[in-house]
């Protein structure tokens, strides 16, 4: 496994898929200097704060996560990470995609709170995830994660319809910003240009840029940055080079890549794919 090299010498990521169930990736980090630009995950974020603090930036608010605390991030949702405290945080996360989590629970899930501090279920979910780390077959795994879930959205979650239903006013508010948000899924690999984007939500450009602002809580630069390197993290993990992924998203060269990669995952491409087992050149994992 590649070291990572970080400004404090007790920094450290660590990422990790399994291949007993496709569609979840493991990670386990300790940071003290490092801060996350804003970023996303295309899946559910659900980790735990193991040691020491953290503050995140989620939805427009800042969330302080002490030591117990459980993190419930919604999908695509932007949002930063630093440490609260000099000694900085010890965490572990589980990226869970969309459809990984529907099939399991039978429901769309959605958290309304990114953070509560829940000692018990974050001891718990400790536990659940060495197990799921060192987990040799999918027995184990899947029985673990299956468990460690259902207490999570059965405490925490709820049915996304129905929060949907109850927020139809911003939702209204929103919809014009939605084909702007599909007009930059579409053209992720283009030199997307902020005319474009003012003319699909019909404003103009600096009417644009605080509108975006109020609803997304980053400007679109930082929004279609995030995006770029979030499909660059897929790429990555389906063996694609660095350099091609940093082309298939719309990124200059590599370089480029690397820098907005590890300021939102606090690794290079090359060290996440070193540590997932799909750098070009490894054999496959089993």
């Amino acid at each position: 496994m590649a070291a990572i090299v970080f400004h404090h010498p007790n920094e450290f990521v660590t990422f990790k898929t399994s291949p007993h169930l496709p569609g979840v990736e493991l990670y386990s980090a300790r940071l003290v200097d490092h801060a996350f630009a804003p970023h996303v995950h295309d899946g559910y974020s659900i980790g735990a704060i193991e040691a020491g603090v953290e503050r995140f930036r989620y939805q427009g608010e800042d969330h302080i996560a002490p030591a117990g605390t459980v993190v419930l991030l919604n999908p695509d949702e932007m949002h930063t990470g630093q440490a609260e405290v000099d000694g900085g945080w010890t965490y572990q996360m589980l990226y869970i995609e969309p459809q990984t989590l529907l099939e399991m629970t039978g429901t769309e899930a959605f958290f309304p709170n990114a953070a509560v501090h829940d000692p018990a279920l974050a001891d718990a979910y400790q536990q659940a995830f060495k197990t799921m780390w060192d987990a040799g077959d999918d027995i184990a795994f899947v029985s673990t994660f299956t468990q460690l879930i259902d207490g999570v959205v059965s405490r925490y979650g709820k049915n996304a319809q129905v929060a949907s239903a109850a927020t139809s006013h911003q939702q209204r508010r929103t919809l014009a910003m939605q084909r702007v948000l599909e007009c930059i899924e579409d053209n992720l690999d283009q030199s997307l240009r902020l005319e474009q984007l003012a003319a699909e939500a019909g404003l103009s450009m600096f009417h644009f840029v605080r509108s975006f602002a109020a609803v997304y809580h980053v400007t679109p630069h930082q929004y279609i940055q995030a995006r770029r390197t979030a499909r660059a993290k897929h790429l990555l993990a389906q063996r694609n080079t660095p350099s091609d992924a940093a082309a298939a998203v719309g990124l200059t060269d590599q370089s480029h890549l690397n820098r907005w990669f590890k300021r939102a995952y606090g690794v290079t491409p090359a060290q996440y794919q070193q540590q997932i087992g799909t750098r070009p050149g490894l054999p496959t994992r089993g």
